[in-house]
């Protein structure tokens, strides 16, 4: 008993092994953000690109929406939205409770960024659990390969997508389980951690998904090719369990699988899912380039091909020694390097990279499944590394010879000549500890007590090394990539909200919009009722009708820029907001100013919910510019026409230049349409509009009190353009008209008593979940070309909107049912085993 306490007490990983492996990334992380000045050591955010544009703003929406109560999962928001849809997607992590207690006493910006470096410790944590449960000895080896993974290129690239975290997390464990699963039969932990990846995250949970298929296949092969005895019906019996323990992972992971997986394919992008199938991505040799210890992690990229897969220059020589080491199997070697292969060609090939993201053609973050090619490498690396003690000399050297190869090759190939002497330099520096472990061991007698101290020793020093190399290069990546400025926006939201409140503004009848905003979701980060939105969970709706009406929009965005005076009426945008910087020639009243905003209000806003003709059913978005969809839609709903219109030409006939003379009339107001490409930059009587403003293919060009000639330029090789003019006089007819039966339907609940029949119209996102009751009785929901209608007749009326979240209910059934199912597969088992105990005990009396 007391040498079978002292085996199991050996086995175990030191506590300094898991602390190590957590602080020395989250220090790395902190010296490279102090040096770049994040906040508090200076005035950046540590969050760039999807942080600051998107997870800010969803974790201030989160606190917001959870103080609904039930009707939490729907948002009035940026024109009404699915916000289960998108929490699933983005926010749906345990960690998001930490940043909403994080937010109760510090900045949002700083409590993600908190949560980022928790998670960051973590996934390295996971790493060196990883490796020290297979190789239990070899402590300062977990250490080396948590840090290697917790420093990789897809962490110091990619942290701003917290979302990803959980499931980057998870993978070490999910693969020991697959592991555990195939040589003892056991599926309940794997299902769980599967599940729980699926329930946090289920797009990086569906790459887990297709990785765990794989790898089992592989482990499954090594294992049938070594155990002769584990052929015909075991493999079978296998396979099935593994389908049933897939399965139900997915099912506990329903509550958010489902729901998510409707809001996502409802998403323009998603029309796109098997398109571009033929075809490469990148050039073979940069990606190979990535591996080395001069790739530099990026944020962002247009480049299709393009990896962030750098980890460690050890995974190289270890990769080379790893298949010269004779006790390691062939078949296993063979199935690995084919698994890696397989996950490199993702980068490659286009059909590949489509799979193994999920059938969604990433925009601007490339190749988000590398994480999982890391894994790989370093899960090749701990094995090399554990069995290095019986690996001879001469294979040593052949590995070293592979690798200082492999580096040569690539960084002339790569047309990185002189770059090749960090990563081979780093290599062979790294083989001095390996050799001498191998040499001076290999001449002591194997239980001689120095030989277990001089490779502890030797051990040590390499992971000094690791350390050294890995923490350097993620300091040198961090400050290289950019930041964003936390002050400002800090600032803008304090001044926001005090503009707001100086004025009693209605936010609940009424919209807000900022006409120049710093990053996409602004709106939302302040708690604004605007109308714009930055989300992969966008419908296919909302971007044709934005799209249409000549918002700057992509298929997961789209912005105020582009709106016309128009619109602000009909989408009740009572309050803009715009810096200083940009001087609005406008007929709305400026009602208060601050150090960096002037507050505008719109006197034609109308509330949120009107009557409108009958005849706006069949009124269809078709013209080849927003202004005459615009006046097809005042033709529908007010019977009247508003834009003038006739096409202009460019006075210039310099290729890529425009320039355009417009003779406005006293207060009319003229508006600008330039067909194609979207200029980057134009000027509107001297005054600059770059991409700070989005939309520079739909220009306002103001309204004056006296007749004025606007110039107007832009570096465009279209010299043909639509120009819409109108008087103010005939917007007023419109607004008049519009405004006579107005109602209020605060939290989804208002009356209206409608003097004529017609169409209520609700200028919100339409949605064919959401239900309409007329007087207690559900009616019929409009799509009015993508907002949403519900016919009237004469008389009072009591109107109530309830939303019902798709596929949530069916989600939460699935996930309760299979906890039930497992519940009791774990009580029927806890029985089984119960009652075995008792029949060997009494067998033995």
């Amino acid at each position: 008993m007391k040498l079978l306490k002292k085996r199991n007490h050996r086995s175990e990983i030191p506590v300094w092994v898991y602390i190590l492996a957590f602080l020395f990334p989250v220090i790395i992380f902190t010296a490279g953000f102090a040096l770049k000045g994040v906040y508090p050591f200076g005035e950046a955010s540590a969050l760039v690109v999807d942080g600051v544009h998107q997870y800010t703003a969803f974790y201030k929406e989160l606190a917001s929406q959870l103080g609904k109560g039930l009707g939490w999962t729907y948002s009035s928001h940026a024109m009404g939205y699915n916000f289960y849809g998108l929490f699933c997607y983005y926010l749906c992590s345990p960690f998001s409770l930490l940043v909403l207690l994080l937010m109760k006493f510090m900045y949002v910006n700083e409590a993600v960024t908190a949560v980022i470096l928790v998670k960051v410790g973590l996934c390295s944590v996971s790493m060196a659990w990883y490796s020290g449960k297979k190789y239990p000895g070899r402590s300062s080896m977990a250490v080396s390969l948590g840090c290697m993974y917790g420093l990789s290129n897809f962490m110091l690239g990619y942290y701003s997508n917290v979302m990803w975290f959980d499931c980057i997390m998870m993978l070490p464990v999910l693969t020991y389980f697959i592991e555990y699963f195939v040589h003892t039969g056991r599926w309940k932990r794997y299902c769980l951690v599967l599940g729980y990846c699926i329930l946090t995250s289920y797009y990086m949970g569906f790459m887990l998904c297709v990785f765990a298929a794989l790898y089992y296949l592989a482990n499954l092969i090594i294992m049938v090719a070594t155990k002769p005895d584990q052929r015909g019906a075991k493999i079978f019996y296998s396979l099935g369990t593994f389908a049933g323990a897939s399965i139900a992972a997915a099912g506990l992971g329903g509550i958010t699988l489902i729901p998510g997986i409707i809001a996502v394919s409802r998403t323009a992008a998603a029309t796109e899912a098997g398109s571009e199938l033929n075809g490469v991505y990148g050039d073979l040799w940069k990606q190979l380039g990535a591996l080395m210890e001069d790739s530099l992690s990026f944020v962002k990229s247009g480049e299709q091909g393009d990896v962030n897969l750098y980890c460690g220059c050890a995974v190289l020589l270890f990769a080379g020694m790893y298949f010269f080491n004779k006790e390691i199997r062939i078949v296993e070697k063979i199935v690995l390097g084919l698994l890696i292969v397989l996950y490199f060609a993702g980068f490659h090939v286009t059909m590949l990279n489509l799979l193994f993201h999920g059938l969604h053609k990433p925009v601007g973050i490339p190749n988000r499944f590398a994480f999982v090619l890391v894994f790989l490498l370093l899960r090749v690396t701990s094995d090399a590394w554990g069995k290095i003690s019986v690996q001879s000399r001469k294979w040593l050297f052949a590995g070293l010879a592979a690798a200082e190869i492999f580096c040569v090759a690539v960084g002339i190939l790569g047309g990185k000549n002189r770059e090749i002497l960090f990563s081979a330099g780093a290599i062979a520096l790294m083989f001095l500890p390996v050799w001498t472990e191998c040499f001076i061991c290999g001449k002591l007698p194997v239980n001689h007590f120095g030989h277990v101290e001089i490779r502890k020793i030797c051990s040590c020093i390499l992971m000094l090394l690791i350390l050294a190399e890995t923490g350097i290069h993620g300091i040198v990546s961090i400050t290289d990539n950019g930041t964003a400025s936390r002050d400002i926006y800090v600032e803008s939201e304090q001044e926001v909200s005090e503009l707001m409140d100086s004025v009693s503004a209605d936010q609940v009848n009424y919209r807000a919009a900022i006409v120049n905003p710093l990053v996409r979701n602004e709106e939302l980060l302040y708690q604004l009722n605007g109308i714009s939105m930055y989300s992969s969970t966008n419908t296919e709706e909302m971007w044709d009708f934005v799209k249409t009406m000549g918002f700057e929009n992509l298929e997961n965005r789209y912005q105020y820029a582009g709106a016309t005076e128009a619109m602000d009426m009909l989408l009740g945008i009572r309050y803009l907001i715009c810096r200083n910087t940009r001087i609005l020639n406008t007929s709305y009243q400026k009602m208060g100013e601050s150090l960096s905003f002037d507050l505008y209000e719109n006197p034609r806003a109308l509330k949120a919910e009107y009557m409108v003709s009958d005849s706006a059913v069949d009124y269809a978005m078709a013209g080849t510019n927003p202004m005459e969809v615009q006046n097809r839609l005042f033709r529908g709903i007010a019977g009247k026409r508003l834009y003038n219109l006739k096409t202009v030409s460019s006075e210039t006939t310099l290729t890529g230049m425009a320039a355009f003379n417009i003779r406005l009339k006293k207060d009319e107001h003229g508006y600008l349409y330039i067909p194609g490409t979207e200029p980057d930059t134009v000027t509107i009587n001297g005054q600059e509009q770059k991409s700070d403003y989005w939309n520079n293919n739909f220009l306002d060009l103001g309204t004056y009190d006296t007749e004025t000639m606007v110039h107007i330029t832009a570096n465009s090789g279209i010299h043909e353009a639509v120009l819409g003019t109108y008087q103010g006089a005939d917007l007023d007819e419109i607004y008049e008209k519009l405004s006579l039966q107005q109602t209020d339907l605060a939290g989804g609940k208002g009356n209206i008593t409608v003097q004529r029949g017609g169409i209520l119209m609700i200028s919100s996102f339409y949605d064919s979940d959401m239900r309409i009751y007329v007087d207690g009785k559900k009616a019929e929901t409009l799509n009015l070309q993508g907002l949403t209608g519900v016919k009237l007749s004469a008389g009072a009326h009591k109107i109530v909107m309830k939303y019902h979240t798709p596929g949530l209910r069916l989600g939460a059934v699935l996930s309760i049912l299979m906890v039930f199912v497992l519940g009791i597969i774990e009580y029927a088992g806890s029985r089984k085993r119960k009652n075995y105990g008792r029949r060997r005990f009494f067998t033995w009396i």
